[in-house]
């Protein structure tokens, strides 16, 4: 992990801008690890994913949050 990005407790759009402000600040190659709570940020961030450069390199479950970890590209 790269970067770390904390999102508990923030709520969807606000998660999204948060998100691709961090990962504009990465170099090609570091990872961008992503808290949050809302399952929505998930779906959201995935398709954002599938039209950028990025890449989820892991996503896993952890009681009521996910983490998820983001290649830039």
């Amino acid at each position: 992990m790269d970067s770390p990005l904390d999102l508990i407790g923030v709520v969807s759009p606000i998660c999204l801008l948060k998100c691709k402000s961090a990962l504009a600040r990465l170099n090609p190659g570091e990872v961008l690890e992503v808290v949050v709570q809302d399952e929505e940020v998930i779906e959201s961030l995935s398709m954002i994913l599938k039209q950028s450069q990025d890449h989820l390199e892991a996503f896993s479950k952890e009681g009521d949050c996910f983490r998820i970890s983001i290649r830039k590209g």
